[in-house]
């Protein structure tokens, strides 16, 4: 009696293994449609450079170029701040780097950060210019930002 209950129990489990699931593992129509553009591409390729060169030292790092000034906006950064038409990079430390830093230290590693990331992106003529940086802490909380130039900590 014990067997039986046993096989019944597997032999359905077995027979449910193969009623399709209708609807799982299709891909939306939609998906197809979206072009991703040329310089979106580039700075994803920029980005996976910066990772595979540097595997044990790197910050997370995200290339997106910003037509519209979103990103700017998103990021809750000062009015005066424009990031349309420029390459925005958001680095966060996953290091602990920017930890238990200050002040003239901590806008100097953020220049050292941002010049080796920059290095790597080779769709910018002008640094300053071309590339708005914000610097986020490992909990997301934002420490600083570069625009035109300048090193900024962020303002409360």
């Amino acid at each position: 009696m014990r067997g039986k209950k046993i096989l019944a129990v597997f032999l359905l489990g077995v027979g449910l293994c193969f009623i399709p699931a209708l609807g799982y593992g299709e891909i939306p129509e939609w998906m197809y449609e979206q072009k991703a553009s040329y310089i979106s591409v580039q700075l994803l390729n920029y980005q996976m450079m910066y990772l595979m060169r540097n595997p044990t030292t790197f910050l997370h790092v995200q290339l997106t170029y910003d037509p519209t000034g979103f990103c700017g906006e998103v990021a809750k950064l000062p009015k005066a701040v424009s990031t349309k038409g420029k390459v925005f990079v958001t680095v966060t430390d996953n290091r602990d780097m920017f930890s238990y830093k200050s002040g003239i230290a901590l806008l100097d590693l953020f220049k050292r950060k941002l010049e080796i990331i920059c290095s790597f992106i080779l769709a910018t003529e002008d640094m300053d210019t071309d590339i708005v940086a914000v610097f986020l802490s490992k909990q997301g909380i934002p420490l600083g930002y570069f625009y035109q130039g300048e090193y900024h900590l962020w303002e409360k």
